[in-house]
């Protein structure tokens, strides 16, 4: 049994794909996407099934931006070509061909056009759980580029990241603009920069580029993206589920480009930097991948996001003297014992930030176990011994956690 429904093209519903889907290989062009997009803006959320949509032919060719009377001629050309072409997808070892639409029917006593995507394409459009982006069709069917439609796609993937770094020769596969435009000044000013003015004039995000050089050659750009009004309810952006949250979907993608650079990041750092921006430090980690040269990773992207003037604003209280500490411990060549990173501390404190001794030391108790874990201090390392001194076994044991 076929099931069918009455399609309506409408500029506020909403598309729903999976983030594969968005992520695969293909070349359509700006009317052949909006084809595809206008139909999968009429798949529900409950839908178990792909179904025929019938829709409208004069909704459909005044939603798709043609001109004059709805010529039955001019969109069967459009989706005859649909038909004939695949798009690519990797999952696992197999590398998937796939036409879009498996049924097209033109109904010209009713005026009316019947489609049904091809079954393949069912865990991708439909029941969508997890790592999924939904956007409202108004956002593309005023495009007048199939680059800023598929661009406007990627990047409202990571909409709730607001960065997201491409390669420049993988974007210019994911655009589908490998093959043309071979210097990259070209690529900027026929692809890129119509593409920004675009998504700014006419969607929900706007984005800036940042140039990211190896030698003389542009070899990655980093998008940092806005949202232009508030998001609604229904959208979502990538990784994060119904009932996820925003700032794990931020944390675990810190914590996986920190493994990138080579350090292992926590929830507690995280908190901490946190507090500068989740977005500067997305963007600062992104910009730290490629270095070999930082040997503290940590107390390095600490001092970045306190110091840099125009990347974040200054945090008062406790967390900057927090950060100015590491900053300063982590100029020592030696690795001093806890009771004098306790005695050094007090004193910075005093005379950089003017409190009298008392109140160093319940700021210094306040940010003590931050500022251990920061240096590599662990809490059964270095213990104060009678003296005032530590033990040779915990200074060796120390240096063998700080060097692992």
């Amino acid at each position: 049994m076929v099931l069918t429904e009455k399609a309506y093209s409408k500029a506020s519903n909403v598309v729903t794909k999976s983030n594969l889907l968005i992520e695969a290989n293909y070349k359509l062009g700006v009317t052949e996407q909006k084809v595809i997009l206008c139909v999968a803006s009429n798949i529900q959320p409950t839908d178990s099934d792909f179904k025929t949509y019938t829709l409208s032919v004069k909704e459909f060719y005044n939603l798709l931006g043609l001109k004059g009377t709805p010529k039955y001629t001019e969109l069967r050309k459009i989706t005859k070509d649909l038909m004939q072409k695949v798009f690519e997808a990797r999952i696992e070892n197999k590398v998937i061909q796939v036409a879009w639409l498996s049924y097209v029917a033109y109904n010209e006593k009713e005026g009316t056009i019947d489609m049904r995507f091809d079954p393949f394409l069912k865990p991708y459009l439909l029941q969508l759980k997890k790592e999924f982006t939904s956007y409202k069709l108004e956002n593309v069917v005023k495009l007048k580029s199939s680059y800023a439609i598929r661009l406007y796609e990627l990047l409202k993937q990571y909409e709730r990241l607001q960065h997201r770094t491409f390669k420049v020769k993988e974007l210019r596969q994911l655009l589908g603009a490998e093959d043309i435009y071979p210097a990259y000044g070209n690529f900027k000013q026929r692809v890129l920069l119509p593409a920004q003015k675009e998504l700014q004039k006419k969607t929900d995000i706007s984005f800036e580029i940042e140039e990211i050089k190896n030698g003389r050659k542009v070899d990655k750009l980093i998008f940092s993206i806005n949202a232009k009004r508030k998001q609604t309810p229904k959208q979502m952006s990538l990784f994060q589920e119904e009932e996820g949250s925003t700032s794990d979907s931020n944390f675990d993608e810190a914590r996986q480009l920190a493994l990138r650079i080579g350090f292992s990041l926590n929830r507690k750092v995280y908190d901490q930097w946190a507090q500068y921006g989740e977005s500067n430090i997305i963007q600062l980690l992104n910009k730290l991948v490629d270095r070999k040269d930082i040997e503290n990773p940590i107390g390095y992207i600490s001092k970045v996001l306190k110091d840099s003037e125009g990347l974040v604003e200054d945090v008062e209280g406790n967390n900057s003297i927090l950060f100015h500490l590491i900053s300063e411990f982590k100029k020592n060549t030696t690795n001093p014992p806890k009771w004098m990173i306790k005695q050094d501390s007090i004193k910075t404190i005093q005379k950089k930030f003017g409190v009298e001794q008392e109140e160093a030391h319940g700021i210094y108790d306040a940010i003590q176990s931050e500022l251990f874990y920061a240096l590599g201090v662990k809490g059964d390392q270095m213990e104060e011994n009678s003296s005032g001194k530590s033990s040779e076994k915990e200074i060796e044991e120390l240096l063998a956690g700080l060097n692992n």
